[in-house]
């Protein structure tokens, strides 16, 4: 039996507990979500305590519709779905302030040594500002693709948006980051000739 299915085997049984009123189970659903979510707001955000507020927000969302979530499908996808609300909810409330990602490109520890650790240090805060550029509906779609390795579908079933929407926004966002990455580079005095293959 795979890691993946026991994973998914736990869940589903955390889910069902969740539903059934049992707090710790939801705990359990957080301590293994809960990074993941904080990570994609504070990308999409670009802001510390607005992505805690979003996540905070998310979190009490999800317990309260807990009961209404169906066993057996995606239950990252319909997280997501909710923090993305949330986001659009404090958007629409207050202007995102622009700070740096540091955090969130920071979370993990690859365990690369201290070269490679240097030139992905400059490859991720070119990255950053290039993602500063971007509209919240681009930063949206490019974070739950490459960020969180979603497919179209999950991406789709997160946004709320149709697939074919998905399809064209995430083509335009990364025209638009390629773009931004260029133009980072090329004010850097980098060269980006063999990057966009």
């Amino acid at each position: 039996m795979s890691d993946e299915i026991l994973t998914a085997s736990i869940e589903r049984e955390a889910i069902l507990s969740c539903q059934q009123g049992d707090k710790e189970a939801f705990r359990r659903v957080l301590d293994f979500h809960g990074d993941h979510l904080y990570r994609t707001a504070l990308l999409i955000t670009r802001d510390a305590s607005r992505a805690e507020e979003a996540v905070q927000e998310t979190l009490i969302r999800a317990w309260k519709k807990i009961k209404t979530f169906k066993a057996g499908t995606n239950l990252r996808a319909w997280l997501n779905r909710l923090l993305i609300n949330c986001i659009s909810n404090l958007t629409s409330r207050k202007q995102l302030r622009q700070v740096s990602e540091d955090k969130a490109f920071g979370l993990s520890d690859t365990g690369v040594g201290p070269e490679q650790s240097a030139l992905d240090s400059e490859t991720a805060a070119m990255l950053q500002s290039a993602l500063r550029t971007l509209s919240v509906e681009h930063r949206t779609v490019l974070v739950l693709r490459f960020f969180n390795d979603l497919s179209l579908p999950e991406i789709a079933e997160s946004t709320g948006l149709r697939e074919g929407t998905v399809k064209s926004r995430l083509h335009r966002a990364t025209a638009a980051l390629r773009d931004a990455v260029t133009a980072t580079a090329g004010s850097a005095g980098f060269s980006v000739e063999g990057a966009q293959s």
